[in-house]
């Protein structure tokens, strides 16, 4: 049996005596078994975390049957196969603390379903104030994928952006870590990570158009005014 503890974007393996932390998430992994534990107190962004490394080493050993199982409410089988001790408490955790990395070509996508019940797809600035509850939203940030589903989405708008999700692991090759976030059940920091993923594309831009124009022979203010 091997035991890891969801630490951002890792999987630390951890030994006896277990001591789980409320607020984050664990992987169990037995021969034919691997359970998600999702502490009480866990944000969204521990859960998705916890997911998307299951399906990691589940690509690995694709015998391995997967199961999430909440604190408080763990089954008869799975208190068989480890002793663990819950403790108040958590780690840092993706949009709790943002991380600075660069992203480039980074998109805000915005689903939405005409009259006619065909799904458009609007390409928008990224930015927090475009985020409406009638409609479901995807942000691409390459590395990471954050799907935010509008209260009043409709079910089109919401398969859409998964959709698309799909279509985008596909084309980079690799596992991106997707997040999906319910408006009415978002998670704290998230506004604050779309702000300042608006800023960092924004300049990312300015730098692209500012080399293109120095190109051209021209200088940045000339184009600015």
């Amino acid at each position: 049996m091997k035991v890891y503890h969801v630490s951002k974007k890792n999987l630390i393996p951890i030994k006896e005596p277990y001591k789980f932390l409320n607020g984050d998430v664990y992987v169990v992994e037995t021969d034919t078994e691997m359970w998600i534990w999702v502490g009480s107190k866990s944000y969204v962004d521990d859960k998705t975390v916890g997911a998307w490394m299951a399906r990691i080493l589940e690509q690995k050993n694709q015998n391995l049957k997967i199961k999430t199982i909440l604190e408080s409410e763990e089954p008869a089988k799975f208190t068989e196969i480890i002793d663990f001790e819950v403790v108040e408490g958590d780690t840092p955790g993706f949009l709790k603390h943002f991380e600075k990395q660069i992203q480039k070509d980074m998109r805000l996508l915005q689903l939405r379903e005409d009259d006619k019940g065909d799904v458009d797809i609007i390409d928008l600035p990224i930015g927090y104030q475009y985020f409406k509850s009638d409609d479901a939203f995807l942000l691409d940030a390459q590395l990471d994928i954050y799907i935010w589903i509008g209260k009043d989405s409709q079910i089109k708008e919401k398969y859409e952006a998964g959709r698309i999700s799909r279509k985008l692991e596909v084309e980079r090759k690799f596992a991106p870590l997707v997040y999906v976030i319910e408006e009415e059940n978002e998670p704290e920091g998230f506004r604050d990570m779309v702000f300042k993923l608006g800023i960092k594309d924004g300049v990312i831009e300015l730098r692209t158009t500012v080399s293109k124009k120095e190109k051209e022979g021209k200088k940045w203010w000339q184009f600015w005014k």
